[in-house]
């Protein structure tokens, strides 16, 4: 099981086809027939930007219902992305949950319970793109996540400098109310009872300096 990612640093655009993919193989709370559509995830940070995520999933049928900001997209087909920028100094997490319309929901908070939607926080938002893609291997839907470092400085009152850090966090892949529902993540999450809001089971996810390319 993955126990570790590390994203480069770029100086303008990313690079995509120099970031590694991370697969989500990591499925739970699975039926009689367990579903796992292929789904992957990339993660680099831009200088002057912030944290850019990419994610996509070969899953059939797709469901989008949710149409506005906040609304439980994690019924839908969903994407996200739980990370936590400071883990050494504190608990507190940001999860980005997002559906093949690029609707999302964003909160924050130590937990599962009282998390805190990031509209009552700041006026600061992630940008979320959708896109599809068209392979031999069949069709995706995907979300292109811009995590601003204006928004992760809000949020947690410290500055975020787009320099070698260790962070912490983990890849989801569900669909609760799809045709199939399913539940899958990049590191194993373990709590049926906590679902993908277990901090304690993030995995580390960093920006090295080697990684750095212009």
């Amino acid at each position: 099981m993955a126990q570790s990612y590390a994203g480069p640093i770029f100086d303008g655009p990313p690079d995509w086809a120099r970031v590694p993919i991370a697969r989500l193989e990591s499925f739970h709370w699975e039926g009689e027939a367990p579903y796992r559509p292929a789904s992957f995830a990339q993660l680099c940070a831009v200088r002057g930007k912030g944290v850019f995520v990419r994610m996509w999933s070969f899953e059939e049928p797709v469901r989008a219902v949710a149409c506005e900001r906040d609304d439980p997209v994690y019924k839908d087909s969903c994407l996200e992305c739980f990370l936590n920028p400071f883990p050494a100094l504190q608990n507190a997490y940001l999860n980005f949950e997002m559906n093949p319309k690029g609707v999302f929901l964003a909160e924050f908070g130590p937990g599962r319970e009282g998390r805190v939607r990031l509209s009552k926080m700041t006026d600061l938002a992630p940008v979320v793109t959708p896109f599809s893609l068209s392979t031999p291997q069949g069709d995706a839907w995907g979300v292109l996540l811009l995590i601003p470092a204006e928004l992760i400085e809000a949020v947690y009152g410290r500055p975020f400098p787009i320099v070698s850090c260790t962070m912490a966090g983990n890849f989801y892949k569900c669909g609760d109310e799809t045709k199939h529902p399913h539940f899958g993540a990049y590191f194993p999450v373990g709590s049926a009872a906590l679902g993908f809001h277990n901090p304690q089971r993030f995995g580390t996810i960093a920006f090295t300096e080697e990684a750095i390319y212009i």
